[in-house]
Parts: C-alpha cells; sequence; structure tokens
C-alpha cells in the first residue's frame, strides 16, 4: 500500500504518495514527462529516507471523491471517465508502460471540467482488473436512483467486472451497442404513442402499442416530459371511448409503468439483482 498527502501552495497543489521501498530510477517517469498522456498527472519522483517519494501537480482539480460528496453520479459521468480511462490504458501500452500503475481510487482521481486525471505511481504492485471493479462499487454507492440510465450503466459494470480476467473495452462496446439499440426501440415506441394518441382525439381506433422495451432488452426507460405530463382525461372533450377500442394508458398512469419497467430490470441479462430494492416495494407488496 502507499501513503498520501496533500500539500496547497501560494499557487500550485501537489499530491505526495509513498511508497515503502527504495527509490530506483527507471524509464518510466522520463518516459511520461517526454510523451504527456492527457488525463495522466504530471510526476515526479526522489529518493526520501530509504522511501520512493512521488509528486503530482494536481494544479487545484477536485477529487471524484470530493465532487460526489455532495452530489449522486451521473450515467454521462460514468460513461465519460470509463472511456477516457481505456484512452489512457491505449497510450500507456503504447509507451510501454504498466496500466496496473494506475491509481483507481476516488480519493486520487480528480476532474478538471470535463476531463478525468489520474495518478500512475511508478513501482506499485497494483491490479488494475481489482481496482476497477472496486470503482465500480463506488458507482453504485453514489449513484443517482433518479437517474435509471445511469443505474443500468452501473450495476452492468459492476456485473460484468466480477468476472475473473474480463475485458473493459469489450463490455463498453457492448454496453453502447446495447444502449444505440434501445434508443431505436423507444423512440419507435414514442412514435406509436404519439400516434395512437392522434387517432383517439380524431375518434379512431388506436392500433396495439407492444411495450417490448424491457423486456427485450432488459432495460429500465425513462419517460419523456411530454409522456409525463400526458393525461388521458384532457382528450374527453374530443372524443368518446367507443366499445372495444383499445387503451393506451393503464390503470395506474405514468408510475405504475414505471415501477413495472424498473422491476424487469432486477431480472436483466446481465443477472438476478436481488439488492436491488425500489422505494415502496414493501407496502406495494403487502397491498
Amino acid at each position: 500500500m502507499f501513503q498520501a498527502q496533500f500539500e496547497s501552495k501560494l499557487n500550485q497543489s501537489n499530491l505526495h504518495i509513498y511508497l515503502d521501498k527504495p527509490y530506483e530510477e527507471d524509464y518510466q517517469i522520463p518516459m511520461l514527462q517526454k510523451n504527456p498522456i492527457v488525463g495522466i498527472l504530471p510526476v515526479k519522483g526522489a529518493a526520501l529516507d530509504g522511501r520512493s517519494k512521488y509528486t503530482y501537480q494536481t494544479k487545484g482539480f477536485q477529487t471524484m471523491a470530493v465532487i460526489y460528496e455532495k452530489k449522486p453520479i451521473q450515467q454521462q459521468e460514468i460513461q465519460l471517465l470509463v472511456m477516457e480511462l481505456l484512452q489512457i490504458i491505449e497510450k500507456l501500452e503504447n509507451y510501454m508502460l504498466n496500466p496496473n500503475c494506475l491509481i483507481l481510487d476516488p480519493e486520487y482521481i480528480f476532474l478538471n471540467e470535463k476531463q478525468w486525471y489520474f495518478c500512475y505511481l511508478p513501482g506499485w504492485d497494483g491490479k488494475l482488473s481489482q481496482s476497477f471493479h472496486q470503482l465500480t462499487e463506488y458507482f453504485v454507492r453514489t449513484l443517482d436512483y433518479g437517474d435509471t440510465n445511469g443505474i443500468v450503466l452501473a450495476y452492468e459494470l459492476h456485473k460484468a467486472t466480477l468476472q475473473e480476467n474480463y475485458n473493459l473495452e469489450e463490455i463498453m462496446k457492448q454496453y453502447e451497442a446495447h444502449e444505440e439499440e434501445r434508443k431505436r426501440t423507444m423512440e419507435e415506441w414514442r412514435e406509436e404513442q404519439r400516434q395512437n394518441r392522434n387517432r383517439l382525439m380524431f375518434g379512431e381506433k388506436a392500433e396495439g402499442v407492444q411495450m417490448r422495451i424491457a423486456e427485450d432488452y432488459g432495460n429500465v426507460f425513462r419517460l419523456t416530459e411530454e409522456e409525463e405530463q400526458y393525461d388521458p382525461e384532457d382528450t374527453k372533450g374530443y372524443y368518446e371511448v367507443e366499445e372495444g377500442m383499445q387503451e393506451i394508458r393503464e390503470e395506474g398512469g405514468t408510475w405504475k409503468s414505471w415501477r413495472k419497467a424498473a422491476k424487469r430490470l432486477k431480472r436483466n441479462r446481465w443477472g438476478s439483482w436481488n439488492d436491488f430494492i425500489l422505494e415502496g416495494d414493501e407496502d406495494s407488496d403487502s397491498m
């Protein structure tokens, strides 16, 4: 393990990390200095009292731990971090640097505007796959549970990284392909809803709406603002429901539809989520 200390001066902020091993100069720090990588904090190494000392210029950036102590993390932020991390890993390997030397502790991951920054610690015997899995646990703990897309991404990452020798790049490719397909299907469903509302307003018979999104893709979907505000009662002045006409809205409204979809999430293609509990489940189950 290592010890860390933050230092702030008049116009400079640094992070010092100490390893309990003698400092050895090798190609790693000179390689980083000659080939700066976007997303890797500038670092210098030195010997101190028989130990190794590494100093990083943090430039006043905020740590992930500080940022999400005040607010929950969103799907876009998780996805941005993972994609930037993958790019950094690829560049490190191109320069014959070891990605296992990356520190993925939220206390030492920094954000500046929309760019994440990581510490590269030469001589550290970390394991990237284990470190990233622990980071996904942090995602799950700090989620915005109103962000259904964030729930899906965080739990899929956490579930997938339980596997031994997982491939993070492949996991993200599968997730992105899955999301694109879900979005296309959701757009089709919204268009069907819009067309059926128009038919009902003019007294025409509505076509069947296939609520297939959650079943086909195992994903929670978020209703649009238009869907949330729509009320069938608003159209009573325009038409009368004829016998045999299909109802678009099920009894129970928007919240009931969301809860059904969210419950499907527990048994999606990534496995059963027995620990995923919706607020109010206990009350509704007892009714």
